[in-house]
């Protein structure tokens, strides 16, 4: 009897796990998603303040600016203040950003809207480290999956859903809506998410000093930081100008069809725990180089076929697959490096990511204007190619290590990997 009370128990608690988990993932998409929710409408956007559409490049990455400040400045906090407390401030700040940024008299104005809006959506990376610490270690790679599926989900429905509020009403009533659900998430994530033990007792100064001296010490992260830092400079370069290129000729799309296509990439979401499982088996490096395959596969049919509405959408699953799936696995062995400071790592990383990011987004409607969407699907393909040639730069010494290892140890007693080996 006390053997069945005891497996009910577990399993109980098991479901409880899954369950918070399911909601950190959803939480965390609806962080993220407040980045991109208004790519859609950027056209209705320029009409509304009289610019010109290569002015847009500068509210799309407004955001991303926003959430690389954030992510210096407000994820080292995650080690020494619960994340689950800094997620419920953080959401009631969005709230208040986002009808900010729905009342904008000028493009300035909401310029900075946005870059508050992208510095308070990082509660989706202090959501991931709550997710990795609240997994059992032999499943955190399925729960830092599970979160980039929510994350991956964010990003690509929030521009569906975005288009099609904004074409229905108008764009500032999309942003008050997104804000109104920020604030409902201030108060559930306050309610369910379970306070952690702070893992530092340094100063806020001696943990934003300490970023640094993390990057040179550990040669993993180098890598993480370069390889990421391609594949979402393609990816936020790509969509920025996706979306303005399918508004006009040849396809002419309004914003709610434009946005379909971010509804078409969430296929890519089935890839995102397959991703984190392949990890947790085979290491990172190999899942990064298919990912990074997929995305130069995706930008090739989207390079040949910019007038097919279905190639497109088959270009940009393949691409979402990659991009996913290859940020699932760098997280999973980046979160792994130190456990004392995994916020100061992810903040790190993330920083170089969206910086990366923010410039695709920038420079990306600039390239369009006065090159082409041919020349930006180049661009995209020569740095995913760099990313690809990082990651086999030392996937194959370490892989050659390994068979002289096995080598020497007949029996297979090999010694263990260190988390700079993934």
């Amino acid at each position: 009897m006390d053997i069945a009370s005891r497996g009910s128990n577990g399993r109980m608690q098991r479901s409880k796990e899954h369950w918070l988990i399911a909601f950190i993932a959803i939480a965390a998409g609806v962080a993220i998603s407040n980045n991109y929710a208004l790519q859609p409408a950027l056209p209705n956007v320029a009409q509304t303040f009289h610019v010109p559409l290569s002015a847009m490049g500068f509210v799309a990455g407004s955001m991303q600016v926003g959430y690389m400040l954030g992510i210096l400045l407000l994820v080292p906090l995650g080690d020494k203040v619960s994340p689950a407390r800094l997620v419920c401030w953080q959401f009631m700040v969005l709230a208040v950003a986002l009808i900010s940024a729905a009342c904008s008299p000028t493009l300035p104005a909401l310029i900075l809207a946005g870059c508050l809006i992208g510095a308070m959506a990082t509660n989706a990376v202090h959501l991931a480290t709550v997710a990795f610490r609240a997994a059992p270690p032999a499943a955190r790679g399925r729960a830092v999956g599970t979160v980039g599926t929510g994350v991956s989900a964010g990003i690509l429905l929030s521009r569906f859903v975005g288009g099609l509020i904004s074409q229905e009403a108008n764009w500032r009533a999309m942003l008050v809506a997104f804000g109104v659900t920020a604030l409902a998430l201030a108060y559930m994530t306050y309610r369910l998410l379970p306070e952690d033990t702070p893992q530092t007792k340094d100063s806020y100064l001696s943990l934003l000093r300490s970023l640094p001296s993390l990057v040179c010490r550990h040669r993993l992260l180098q890598e993480g930081i370069a390889v990421g830092a391609c594949w979402f400079f393609v990816f936020s370069m790509l969509w920025v100008t996706l979306i303005i290129s399918v508004c006009g000729p040849p396809l002419k799309l309004n914003a709610a069809q434009a946005g379909m296509f971010g509804f078409a990439g969430a296929l890519g979401l089935l890839a995102t725990r397959t991703a984190g499982r392949a990890a947790d088996r085979f290491g990172a490096r190999p899942v990064i180089a298919c990912g990074l395959v997929l995305v130069i596969a995706g930008v090739a049919i989207l390079l040949v076929a910019p007038a097919s509405i279905a190639g497109t959408a088959i270009g940009v699953v393949l691409f979402d697959i990659g991009c996913f799936s290859a940020q699932v696995a760098n997280q999973t062995r980046l979160l792994a490096i130190d456990a004392n400071a995994r916020s100061r790592i992810y903040s790190a990383y993330m920083f170089a990511y969206y910086a990366a990011g923010a410039v695709g987004s920038i420079v990306g409607p600039c390239i369009l204007a006065h090159y082409g969407w041919g020349v930006i699907c180049l661009v995209g393909i020569a740095v995913s190619l760099l990313g690809l040639t990082i990651t086999f730069t030392h996937y194959l010494p370490e892989k050659q290590r390994g068979k002289s290892a096995l080598r020497n140890n007949p029996q297979g007693s090999l010694p263990s990997r260190s988390p700079d080996s993934n």
